[in-house]
C-alpha cells in the first residue's frame, strides 16, 4: 500500500485537495458573504470534484512513472516503483481504474448542474496527461506548457463550477455590486492559476535540468538539452523575476496593507530571490534539487496567502 501511495504521489495530491477547499473557503466564500450572497454548488458535489480531480491526478502520476522507468533508473534509481515494486501491468491497471472513475464523476457533476460541456475538462485532463507522459513529454516545451497549464487549472476548477450557477440568480434586476464581486471572485482565483503556472514552469524548467543526463539517454528534446543549462537558467530567472513583477502590481492595485506586505515580501518574495541567485551559482543535481524544492515550497506560500485573504475579508 505504500508503493501504491508513493506511485501516485499522495503529498502532491493532498496539494491539490488544499489548493480548491482554499479557493473556496478562503476566497470564494468571504467574497460572497460580502454581498451576502452563499455559495450554489453543493458541498458534496464540491467533494465529488476535488475527489474527480485528484483520482485523473493519480491516474497521470501512474501513468508518467510507466513511460518514465528507463529515464527513472538513470536519474533516481533509488525511487523507481514501476517495474520493481509495482508491475508495468498495475501501473497502467491503476491508470485507467482512476482515469474512468475521475472523468465518470466529472460528467456526473456537470450533469448534476445542468452544464454538461463542463465534463469534457475531465476528459481533456485525462486524455491530456496521457499524451504528456506517452508523447508530449519528449518534445520541447510542449510538456512543461501542459503540466504548468493542468497546475493553473487547479484553482480555476473552484470557480468554473460555482460562477455559471451564480450567474444564473444575478439578473440584471439584481444590484450591480453582485455582479462585480463574482468578476472579482474570478479574478483573485485567476491570480493564483497564473502564479501556479509561472512557478510550476518555472520547476519544471529547474527539474529538466536535474534530469538532463536520463532525458538525453532517451532522446528528450528538453529546454536544456536544446538550449543548452545556460539559456534555461536565464528562461526559469525571468519568470520568476516576472512572477516578483507581478505580485507587486498585485499588492499595489489590491491590498497595500502592512500584513499582507510582511507576507509577500517575507515568504514569497524574498525565497523567489534566493531562487534566482542559487539558479545563477548552480553547478550540479545536488544545486537544482535545492531550487526545486524552495521552488515548491514558494508555491505552497503562495497558496497559503490565501488563508490571509480570509483574515483580511472576515
Amino acid at each position: 500500500m505504500t508503493d501504491f501511495f508513493k506511485l501516485i504521489r499522495y503529498k502532491n495530491l493532498l496539494i491539490i485537495v488544499l489548493t480548491m477547499y482554499l479557493m473556496r473557503w478562503c476566497v470564494i466564500a468571504p467574497f460572497l458573504d460580502t454581498i451576502n450572497l452563499e455559495m450554489q454548488f453543493s458541498e458534496v458535489l464540491f467533494l465529488l470534484l476535488v475527489v474527480s480531480t485528484v483520482f485523473i491526478a493519480a491516474a497521470g502520476y501512474a501513468i508518467n512513472d510507466y513511460f518514465d522507468i528507463k529515464t527513472d533508473l538513470t536519474n533516481h534509481p533509488e525511487s523507481v516503483i514501476v517495474g520493481n515494486k509495482i508491475s508495468r501491468r498495475w501501473a497502467m491497471a491503476i491508470n485507467n481504474i482512476l482515469n474512468f472513475i475521475g472523468v465518470l464523476l466529472g460528467f456526473y457533476i456537470a450533469y448534476k448542474i445542468s452544464l454538461i460541456n463542463l465534463g469534457f475538462i475531465f476528459l481533456f485532463a485525462s486524455g491530456g496527461l496521457w499524451f504528456y507522459s506517452a508523447l508530449y513529454k519528449r518534445q520541447l516545451i510542449i510538456g512543461n506548457l501542459i503540466v504548468a497549464i493542468f497546475s493553473a487549472l487547479v484553482p480555476l476548477l473552484a470557480v468554473l463550477f460555482e460562477i455559471p450557477l451564480l450567474n444564473k440568480i444575478i439578473t440584471p434586476n439584481r444590484p450591480p455590486i453582485e455582479s462585480t464581486v463574482v468578476s472579482v471572485i474570478f479574478l483573485y482565483v485567476a491570480g493564483y492559476a497564473i502564479f501556479a503556472f509561472l512557478t510550476t514552469l518555472s520547476r519544471e524548467i529547474i527539474k529538466d535540468i536535474e534530469d538532463l543526463e536520463g532525458d538525453n539517454l532517451v532522446g528528450r528534446n528538453t529546454i536544456p538539452a536544446y538550449f543548452g543549462i545556460k539559456t534555461s537558467k536565464i528562461i526559469v530567472i525571468v519568470l520568476l523575476v516576472v512572477t516578483i513583477l507581478l505580485l507587486s502590481i498585485i499588492y499595489i492595485n489590491f491590498f497595500q496593507d502592512f500584513a499582507s506586505l510582511v507576507y509577500i515580501f517575507l515568504l514569497i518574495v524574498i525565497p523567489t530571490v534566493v531562487s534566482i541567485y542559487k539558479i545563477i551559482k548552480a553547478k550540479n543535481k545536488v544545486d537544482y534539487h535545492f531550487v526545486s524544492k524552495l521552488l515548491k515550497l514558494i508555491m505552497l506560500f503562495g497558496l497559503l496567502f490565501s488563508v490571509m485573504l480570509w483574515f483580511i475579508l472576515d
